[in-house]
C-alpha cells in the first residue's frame, strides 16, 4: 500500500512561504504573540523571529505588528497583508491537497 507525501511552498529565488511559516502565523493569530506561537511549535523564539524577518525581506512587506511588553508580555498581530497571505495559502493548499489526492487515486486506485 502506498501513501502520498508532498510539500507545497511559494518560491522566489528560494523558499519564502510554506507550511511551517503558515502554521507559525496561524499560531501568532491564535496565541496573540510570536513567543506563544513559537513555543506551541517547539521552536525557539529566536528562530521564529529570524524566520519572520527573512520572509518579510523576501516578500517585501511586514507580516507582524509587535508591541514589546510589560508584566503580561508583548503582543503580535498579523498585518493585513499577512492575513491575506495566510488565507490565500490555506485555500491554495487545501485545493492542491484535494487535487493531488484525486490524481493519486486515479493512478493508484488500490492503494
Amino acid at each position: 500500500m502506498y501513501n502520498i507525501k508532498y510539500k507545497l511552498w511559494l518560491d522566489k529565488n528560494g523558499v519564502i512561504f510554506g507550511t511551517g511559516s503558515y502554521l507559525l502565523l496561524k499560531g501568532v493569530k491564535e496565541k496573540g504573540s510570536l513567543a506563544g506561537a513559537a513555543k506551541a511549535m517547539n521552536m525557539s523564539y529566536n528562530k521564529a523571529h529570524n524566520l519572520i524577518k527573512k520572509i518579510e525581506i523576501r516578500l517585501g512587506f511586514r507580516l507582524l505588528y509587535s508591541k514589546t511588553g510589560g508584566a503580561g508580555g508583548g503582543i503580535s498581530l498579523l498585518t493585513i497583508e499577512a492575513e491575506e497571505l495566510v488565507s490565500a495559502y490555506e485555500l491554495f493548499y487545501n485545493e492542491c491537497e484535494e487535487a493531488i489526492n484525486t490524481i493519486f487515486k486515479k493512478y493508484f486506485p488500490d492503494h
